[in-house]
């Protein structure tokens, strides 16, 4: 009988966590636009304003598909992000290979200037939309020269 106390206290304590971190991360899913349009390959990073979370928790990442849409990932494929207020900065990159350049410029992805901010709730999140405007004349189409 005491076995089974035991057993069953310790059962009691698993579902607090989720992986070796002990926090437990909830699905987020968003979507980005450029100028009104939705754009593939940006990269959407949320930077936790808690920076004393351990490791990937304070930074998860997502990339946005033909239709604008993302999922963070943080430890793993898809898995999400912990509960919390972010900031957000983004990159449009220019395709997935190691030559890709910002399509920004950079201008989105500095989290000391960002004005983008998300709150990730205790359960699945669908955020609202992210709006990227910037003049067309600004996007860059050419690598940066020395690239």
């Amino acid at each position: 009988m005491r076995l089974w106390l035991c057993f069953l206290s310790a059962c009691a304590f698993l579902p607090l966590g989720c992986g070796s971190s002990g926090v437990k991360q909830h699905r987020v899913t968003g979507t980005v636009t450029v100028n009104g349009k939705p754009a593939a390959l940006i990269r959407v990073q949320f930077l936790h304003t808690d920076q004393s979370l351990p490791g990937n928790l304070k930074m998860p990442v997502g990339m946005t598909d033909e239709t604008g849409t993302f999922q963070l990932s943080t430890s793993g494929d898809k898995d999400g992000a912990v509960e919390g207020e972010y900031t957000v900065v983004f990159e449009w990159m220019s395709g997935n290979d190691l030559g890709a350049f910002d399509k920004l410029g950079g201008k989105f992805a500095d989290p000391k200037a960002t004005k983008f901010k998300a709150k990730v709730e205790p359960k699945a999140n669908t955020l609202a939309p992210f709006e990227i405007t910037i003049p067309e004349t600004a996007i860059i189409t050419k690598p940066p020269r020395g690239q």
